[in-house]
């Protein structure tokens, strides 16, 4: 697996991630095979692998980012034994004493935060607990086995914000018995939570998990690609509205997902999160053209470079569109460096991005 975004600019953190896959979950979800999602062996990684990852992504960026922190995902750190919370806490330390790395996250299950578990974490430098939430309705957390209530999330979030760690949460859209309303109720009740940041993933069918077997039979119907898209960006824009930042959308494109055989059915897009930003610039756009009494041809729309991609969309798909849908021959883009990122100008139109 390559190195993450944020490695490639300065200013911006610099997240390392340390596979588990699996380890420390005491149920084994429906939609869950973490080897096909990582990549990776469901053994513990050892001292000497996680030396030489960390060292690898160090030795990556050209630019210091603004901060470093060993990330432990995959499976459900606080509900490993006690003995394999402590060392894999104690194979991060040399690399923050080395001021190399600032600080230690991991995701876990909502069911495993106590009082007691996170007292395991009071000697080492841990920043942020992220909670596997997936859904705050009972009854799809119980139609994918997922072994907690949405009372635990509450409870977790509660506890992990008291100690002082950033909390955030991660949800899952398309699981089996849930649909767009719950899937926003869901949002809404994660939001009441006031997590530091959420992470939203599309449900996929993956070899040998159990969905694979409900799907084959027909008894699940994963999301299409654009419903899927659609969905996420009004989640997305309903957590930007309260100012909760959506860090991720979709999975990476790693190579247990490109493995063949691996990946079976389900919204998966390597770009998936820039086709949301895309369509949230396609809205705003086009709402603005409608406005209009007359559309400029050719018409010309600015932009700050890093936000050109965005504008045209994946292939161009949004110039076509506007172009058919406005009946235009020509579309202009032009750069400008000077603009805000999160603003457009359409012909003479200031276009504010939501």
């Amino acid at each position: 697996m390559g190195p993450p975004d944020e490695a490639d600019s300065a200013g911006r953190p610099l997240i390392i991630p340390l596979f588990i896959p699996h380890l420390g979950c005491p149920h084994r979800c429906i939609f869950c095979n973490q080897q096909a999602i990582t990549g990776k062996s469901t053994r513990m990684p050892s001292v000497a692998r996680i030396q030489t990852e960390v060292n690898r992504f160090l030795k990556y960026g050209k630019k210091r980012p603004s901060t470093t922190q060993i990330s432990f995902f995959g499976g459900s750190f606080l509900g490993l034994e006690k003995g394999s919370v402590l060392s894999l806490l104690e194979a991060a330390m040399p690399f923050v004493r080395a001021n190399a790395v600032d600080s230690i996250r991991f995701s876990t299950r909502p069911d495993t935060v106590y009082q007691k578990t996170l007292s395991l974490l009071e000697p080492f430098p841990v920043s942020t607990v992220e909670l596997g939430v997936q859904s705050m309705n009972n009854r799809v957390l119980d139609a994918v086995e997922r072994g907690h209530r949405a009372s635990d999330t509450v409870k977790a979030a509660g506890l992990i914000k008291g100690r002082g760690y950033q909390l955030g949460l991660q949800m899952m859209v398309g699981l089996p018995a849930d649909d767009d309303a719950g899937a926003m109720e869901t949002a809404h009740q994660m939001a009441v939570l006031q997590p530091d940041f959420v992470r939203i993933y599309p449900t996929l069918v993956l070899n040998g998990s159990p969905l694979a077997g409900r799907f084959r039979g027909g008894g699940y119907q994963p999301m299409a690609l654009d419903a899927c898209i659609s969905l996420v960006k009004r989640l997305y824009l309903y957590f930007k509205a309260r100012h909760i930042p959506v860090v991720r959308m979709g999975l990476q494109a790693s190579d247990g997902l490109t493995r063949a055989g691996e990946y079976i059915a389900g919204p998966f897009h390597p770009a998936f999160g820039h086709l949301v930003h895309g369509e949230i610039v396609f809205d705003a756009i086009s709402s603005t053209l409608y406005r209009m009494e007359k559309q400029p041809d050719p018409l010309i729309i600015t932009a700050h470079p890093t936000m050109v991609s965005r504008v045209q969309g994946l292939n161009k798909k949004n110039i076509c569109r506007w172009q058919s849908t406005f009946d235009l021959k020509k579309i202009i883009l032009h750069q400008d460096g000077d603009m805000e990122k999160n603003h457009l100008m359409v012909a003479n139109h200031h276009v504010a991005l939501p």
